[in-house]
């Protein structure tokens, strides 16, 4: 045999000994996925028929020994797991993870105190190595041990002398354990050392502070910690914020006054706590931040801000029962007063004092953001509060022409709209709402096809309010498709069996939106007189009970709710009724023995109703039974 016949046959039974490897291989990998595609399925039998072949063939393969070692454990073949780690070790002598392995076997075999045992000696193996205490730890979590895990890692810290060590793990047991103070001290030691992670601390300690318990042990610990350090910034900020989770704004407005004078921030702390409190609905404290950024900073960049910040609070202050007096020119305490009883339409609202600050702010900042903002409020109270459409127009007028904020110009137009429908100018309003069509996308246009649909409806057409409404309703998860969708339904239901009837709704409708409440209670009356057996005289009937309310009428809204709960067949609209009877007893004649036996009337008549829950709320609170 020739040099090049014996090299040739060498070559070739190479490649065939390896396209056999790689073959080998490609099995190997398909049954290991198959065997791992049984663990996933819970066939551990069969998962472990596979595994133990592949171990055969591959006895050093770690992915297969542990492997096998799981499903052997799911199946509680605890003595077949405890001698396959064994048997690992001979090989891999003192390796600490199989030994931490091994001890969380003896411990689900029941041999706690072998497990103990070699769990203690891989610790002793080198004690002032931390991942020692870490592996066997994990192993003590794993078998739900927290308290041995937590002792574990204290040892480590004690071995290590290192207090800073475990911080995180151990505030994680602690508050599985429900030991809030210890877990808060832990993420305190953890803020101490990172004043960076204070979002990442706020966030952890969040997953208890929502429980008053858990909130009251938070604090407790982090004011400790701001007495014993007064000048560190984050502990001030950790306290604020936990006081603002408890709804105790005073007190944290008394930390951003300290933290604003730490910081050095000139007033910023506290317009930023001002801004805060706003959205948390918590308008005297954020009208005192704004008022102090004011006095004490009057020549900071931000005074604009905190100006219109407290005209704001001022404003939403206006809107309760208590109103707040003060002007820019005033110090010391709110003086509170209450408005005089009346007719929403015939009472002018207390909304003086947030009007002269407005207009103020537009006269000192006349060509900025915060004049822009001003008079979008100015325009908003002359509609809302006032219902003075002159004014209102002027001001939103002016807002459409600054160029300063895109989106205050959207919100100034579509008022506009609104303003031209309460001034019966249905045409103007159309314009409006046409003028940001062109340029408007996702939930912006959606509420300006909604707004031209309630004006088709207003004025009779019917088929362009259905397109409109059916196109709305296209995206059922928008905010506007649930309305969208009520409208739609109820002219459907209508249009076909009584169009008159339909016709003469939505003009009550478009009277109730111009406040001309009586008239529409008239229409409305005129609707049951004329079209008795009308579908939408159901709707009718509590339309006039809830205009009874509006007018300040409650005797005669009880009555007309009390008619539709007698009359009505048992459904949504009779439920409503007498939830409603409660909530006018309740708010507006404080007498709350009767609001009680409105309640209890809902779970008696209507034991499954969607507003059973709201009343038993209503009854527990009512009864002081819950806070």
């Amino acid at each position: 045999m020739g040099t090049r016949t014996r090299w040739l046959m060498t070559v070739l039974l190479a490649a065939t000994s390896l396209t056999s490897a790689v073959a080998q291989d490609r099995d190997t990998a398909g049954r290991l996925r198959l065997a791992q595609g049984f663990e996933q399925s819970g066939e551990w039998e069969r998962a472990v028929s596979l595994y133990e072949q592949l171990l055969a063939g591959d006895p050093q393969n770690y992915v297969l020994f542990d492997g096998l070692r799981r499903a052997y454990t799911q199946l509680k073949h605890y003595d077949k797991a405890i001698n396959l780690v064994q048997q690992r070790l001979v090989v891999q002598k003192g390796d600490i993870n199989l030994l931490a392995i091994l001890g969380g076997l003896y411990f689900q075999s029941g041999k706690q105190n072998q497990a103990d045992s070699l769990w203690q000696l891989v610790i002793e193996g080198e004690p002032g190595n931390p991942i020692r205490y870490r592996l066997i730890a994990n192993q003590m979590i794993e078998h739900r041990q927290y308290e041995k895990a937590i002792r574990i890692y204290l040892a480590a810290r004690s071995a290590t002398q290192n207090q800073e060590h475990f911080m995180e793990e151990l505030a994680m047991l602690f508050n599985a354990l429900q030991q809030y103070e210890a877990a808060t001290t832990e993420y305190v030691r953890m803020l101490r050392s990172r004043p960076q992670q204070l979002g990442y601390v706020q966030a952890r300690i969040s997953s208890f502070s929502g429980k008053e318990e858990g909130r009251k042990a938070a604090m407790k610990v982090v004011r400790a910690e701001v007495e014993q350090t007064p000048d560190e910034i984050p502990f001030h900020t950790l306290l604020a914020w936990l006081c603002m989770d408890g709804k105790d704004f005073e007190s944290a407005l008394n930390e951003y006054r300290i933290i604003d004078r730490l910081s050095k921030g000139n007033g910023s702390e506290l317009l930023a706590f001002g801004q805060r409190a706003m959205q948390e609905r918590a308008y005297h404290a954020s009208a005192k931040a704004f008022r102090e950024v004011i006095d004490q900073h009057p020549t900071q960049s931000i005074v604009p801000y905190a100006r219109l910040g407290f005209a704001r609070a001022i404003e939403e202050l206006s809107m309760s029962l208590e109103t707040i007096s003060w002007s820019m020119n005033t110090g010391g305490a709110p003086t509170l007063r209450t408005p005089a009883p009346g007719p929403v339409s015939e009472t002018r609202p207390s909304f003086e004092g947030a009007l002269g600050l407005f207009e103020a702010l537009v006269e000192d900042y006349p060509r900025t953001e915060v004049g822009m903002q001003a008079l979008f409020r100015i325009g908003v109270i002359q509609y809302d509060r006032f219902f003075d459409l002159d004014a209102a127009v002027t001001a939103f007028e002016k807002v459409r022409a600054m160029p300063y904020n895109a989106n205050l110009v959207f919100e100034a137009v579509t008022h506009l709209g609104e303003v031209h429908t309460a001034r019966n100018n249905l045409p103007q309003a159309r314009i409006a709402y046409s003028s940001l069509l062109p340029g408007a996308e996702g939930p912006k246009r959606e509420q300006m096809l909604f707004r031209l649909a309630e004006l088709d409806y207003f004025d009779g057409n019917i088929d362009s309010a259905l397109a409109r409404l059916g196109w709305i309703t296209t995206n059922v998860s928008t905010d506007l498709a649930n309305d969208a969708l009520q409208l739609l339904y109820f002219i459907q239901e209508n249009r076909a069996t009584a169009p008159a009837a339909l016709g003469e709704f939505a003009k009550a409708d478009l009277l109730t939106r111009q406040r001309k409440y009586s008239e529409a209670q008239e229409r409305l009356q005129e609707i049951l007189r004329v079209f008795p057996s009308a579908l939408l005289v159901d709707d009718a009937m509590m339309k006039i009970a809830e205009l009874h309310v509006i007018l300040h009428r409650f005797p005669d809204a009880i009555a007309a709710f009390q008619k539709i709960t007698n009359e009505m067949n048992p459904g949504i609209l009779s439920e409503k009724a007498q939830l409603r009877i409660g909530e006018v007893y309740e708010y507006r004649l404080n007498d709350p023995e009767r609001a009680i036996d409105s309640y209890e009337q809902i779970l008696t008549r209507y034991p499954t109703s969607l507003y059973a829950e709201e009343a038993r709320k209503r009854i527990r609170l009512l009864r002081g039974d819950a806070i």
